[in-house]
């Protein structure tokens, strides 16, 4: 690997600054290669205070800065973050796992995203009037929050936090970046390029820690805001952590058990390729990984087959192999590829039948790999856990389905809601799936993984509590402040005439 890895602390006002009496340590460690060398990133708890109050006053000088000042710095970042491309695909895929192609792919879209939001407007610039009857004008603006905490997952680290801090920065906000656990030497590298894109003291800061780390960052009371991506556990948690802080923005984005629907009519090859992909891309860990595959009677038998032929040729191995020719990786961590083999056998014990079992694979280096596996659901079951659970892995469940009723029964038997898709050559099919699939969102004809940032991304029920990210970033990031305004000499239209009078 020719990125090198080296503890360089907590980014804070602008510095890295060591931590000399730690509560713990997060690890930066490579779940391909057990036997590679483990960096620890010691943390404590009294830098909370510090990067908050850093976050602070960063915020003060950062929020009353032109929107073409705050553009221009995270251009830099941009170009930043373009020439350093190589050196965080390499670190990305060593920490998390991913294949190189794959965790070049996650720069460029993160670079992709910040293109994208530098072509928005900020709205803290934006003042809109509306049409008045009276001699009142009414204008609403939108204003910068303060200090906003972005919690980094552990699955597309890189993406999903410049999903969430980039738009925050935008519109006038400081944040503070927790680090995954799994991912801090990325956090740095982060933390690096800000510092080198010349970013104001303060505005950007990252900060390395455990559950009990994010919990008091989360919940100080000069933190404005929290962006989560996580489990559905963790979400719960920290909902009931700012239940008595309940005017500070809180945007949950979870997982799902999301489905892929290959019609009768749909073109087979695409359907049989995409649903693959969708299935078992960043080893079925992304919160819009596919996991469950519902396939028209018609084609079901083939479709199945063709399917299962392909997943025992999917190659799992070492995300660092100079060939590249690796789809998948190994699972983030033990923890994770031990649930994700407890589930084979939870699968069978509630009544599926195994179509290929999910296994721990022997590779050349030690590793947290994985098979896929498949499991063909018979009846519908409520109480199912296997068909309840989401699961962190390259799970599919199967079902055979007849009729587009079945179709919304199916997929909304799931208490999560975040992505479906439909694979049919009819609109008029897809149109009438529309509305009645609790999602946020559906696409047709194409994977659930696809990349949705330039349109509104908000998952349903369990899969996120209704603040909608990508265009509509902007209103978690700002407080909207409504106004009505008359020249100072002219008479409010509405006083009474009843009032006594001088």
């Amino acid at each position: 690997m020719q990125a090198t890895r080296s503890y360089r602390g907590d980014y804070i006002k602008g510095h890295f600054v060591k931590v000399n009496d730690p509560n713990g340590e997060v690890l930066s460690k490579n779940p391909g290669d057990l036997d590679e060398p483990v960096l620890s990133f010691p943390f404590s708890y009294e830098h909370v205070g510090d990067v908050i109050d850093a976050a602070r006053a960063g915020f003060k000088t950062w929020k009353r800065m032109p929107a073409s000042d705050r553009y221009a710095a995270l251009s830099r970042y941009r170009g930043l973050l373009q020439e350093r491309k190589s050196s965080l695909a390499e670190m990305l895929a060593f920490e998390g796992g991913s294949p190189l192609w794959e965790a070049e792919s996650e720069v460029n879209e993160s670079v992709q995203l910040l293109e994208f939001y530098l072509s928005q407007s900020s709205e803290t610039e934006v003042e809109r009037k509306l049409e008045n009857t009276s001699e009142m004008e009414s204008v609403f603006r939108y204003y910068p929050k303060g200090p906003m905490v972005v919690i980094s997952p552990s699955t597309l680290p890189l993406l999903i936090s410049h999903s969430r801090f980039v738009p925050a920065l935008l519109n006038g906000n400081s944040v503070v970046l927790k680090s995954s656990k799994f991912n801090p030497a990325v956090g740095q590298m982060l933390a690096e390029i800000a510092n080198d894109a010349g970013i104001p003291s303060g505005v950007f800061n990252v900060i390395h820690g455990n559950a009990e780390l994010s919990r008091r960052l989360i919940g100080h009371k000069d933190v404005q805001g929290v962006f989560f991506t996580g489990s559905h556990e963790k979400a719960l948690r920290i909902r009931k952590e700012l239940l008595n802080d309940y005017w500070k923005t809180l945007v949950i984005n979870s997982g799902g058990k999301n489905g892929i629907v290959v019609w009768k009519d749909a073109c087979y090859e695409k359907a049989l390729k995409e649903s693959l992909y969708s299935a078992y891309l960043t080893t079925g860990q992304r919160y819009t990984s596919t996991r469950r595959l519902l396939i028209h009677a018609d084609l079901f038998d083939r479709f199945l087959s063709d399917f299962h032929s392909l997943s025992k040729k999917v190659r799992v191995d070492y995300g660092l192999l100079p060939d590249r020719h690796v789809f998948m990786g190994p699972l983030v961590s033990e923890a994770k590829m031990e649930s994700y083999l407890r589930y084979q056998g939870i699968a069978v014990r509630e009544g599926c039948e195994e179509v290929m079992r999910g296994k721990h694979l022997e590779k050349e280096r030690r590793g947290y790999y994985v098979s896929p596996s498949i499991h063909l659901v018979k009846d519908l079951n409520p109480k199912s856990i296997y068909q309840r659970d989401m699961i962190f892995g390259p799970n599919i469940a199967v079902y055979k389905i007849q009729d587009l009723d079945e179709v919304a029964e199916v997929l909304n038997q799931s208490p999560d809601g975040l992505v479906a898709s439909l694979y049919s050559t009819s609109r008029d099919t897809y149109a009438r799936l529309l509305g009645e699939v609790e999602v946020g969102l559906f696409h047709w004809n194409c994977p659930t993984v696809s990349p949705v940032y330039r349109l509104p991304f908000v998952g349903l029920k369990r899969s996120g509590n209704g603040r909608p990210m990508g265009t509509q970033a902007y209103l978690q990031c700002t407080n909207p402040m409504s106004s009505l305004e008359l020249g100072a000499e002219k008479p409010y239209p509405h006083m009474p005439a009843n009032l006594p009078k001088l």
